[in-house]
């Protein structure tokens, strides 16, 4: 069965159509960033660096499930302070 083709218009707040699982790195933003958002696939810690943050000026976020989604377009996930494992989510 194919697929219905969605409408290409993208924005903030449309569907990502790419994801991968990123390795979290304290010195290096994520490929392509910033992305539209990172979701923790597993429940534990994250700490991020927002696209408009100083490399640092991370935030953490500390005892999150499974499914939490941080609320700044992100443009590196630190490996200090991160316990989850997190995807992207990108246009």
């Amino acid at each position: 069965m194919a697929l219905k083709e969605r409408s290409s218009v993208k924005s903030r707040s449309s569907f990502g159509t790419l994801g991968r699982v990123i390795t979290p790195n304290n010195s290096t933003d994520v490929a392509d960033a910033p992305v539209k958002c990172v979701v923790c696939l597993t429940s534990g810690n994250i700490a991020v660096i927002p696209t408009n943050n100083a490399d640092g000026s991370p935030i953490a976020f500390v005892g999150v499930s499974a499914g939490f989604i941080p609320p700044f377009e992100v443009r590196r996930v630190m490996a200090t302070g991160t316990t989850a494992t997190v995807a992207t989510v990108e246009d």
